[in-house]
């Protein structure tokens, strides 16, 4: 890879922000993580702002192409993919022994409201998980597997906005329960039960 590349730029700014947040990351800690002059950083990027939009949509690339992979196993249900998807970002989250947050998560709390741009672009990208995410769920509920009362779209926004608060509460605690209290009740109120045992 390119010590200049784009994608590696962006990379290294995602994980500036979720460590560190918008505010506490300046382009000085991008362009030191990156090893690049300011100039290289400005033919690139017209501000700050226009690399963190950028960043975003690269994020939003990265987390699409896991949201296929980790919901493809045909062998299991539409409910097991869908509490196997969010259990492998959960393990990711300990992994980094809970430091980090949701990229989209970190910016929504620190420049919701201010910076239009950036909110825009936060607020598209939720949408159209919660989009892909609601896709998914109506299989489940077609199949018997989640339940129908709720629609498919405030089901997905549901589980998204409740990862998101129990992200937040992740870092405060530095501890996985949140995480896994979300998931498990969660997917226990999703679940159609006349049709799926409990895990």
């Amino acid at each position: 890879m390119a010590k200049h590349d784009i994608n590696n730029i962006l990379e290294k700014g995602i994980e500036l922000f979720r460590l560190n947040g918008y505010h506490n990351t300046g382009i000085r800690d991008i362009l030191k993580a990156c090893d690049m002059p300011k100039g290289s950083f400005y033919h690139s990027f017209e501000s700050k702002e226009d690399f963190v939009v950028k960043a975003i949509l690269h994020f939003e690339e990265i987390i699409g192409k896991d949201f296929e992979k980790n919901l493809s196993d045909e062998s299991l249900s539409y409910y097991d993919r869908i509490r196997n998807h969010f259990n492998i970002h959960i393990d990711w989250y300990t992994e980094k022994d809970f430091k980090v947050g949701c990229l989209l998560g970190n910016l929504s709390t620190e420049v919701a409201g201010t910076i239009d741009p950036v909110s825009d672009t936060i607020s598209a990208v939720y949408e159209r998980w919660s989009r892909g995410l609601a896709g998914f769920i109506a299989k489940g509920q077609e199949e018997g597997e989640i339940i129908k009362h709720i629609e498919a779209l405030d089901l997905a926004n549901y589980l998204f906005d409740s990862f998101n608060g129990a992200l937040g509460r992740m870092k405060v605690e530095r501890s996985r329960e949140p995480l896994n209290h979300f998931l498990n009740i969660n997917m226990t109120l999703i679940k159609n039960k006349d049709k799926i045992t409990a895990n």
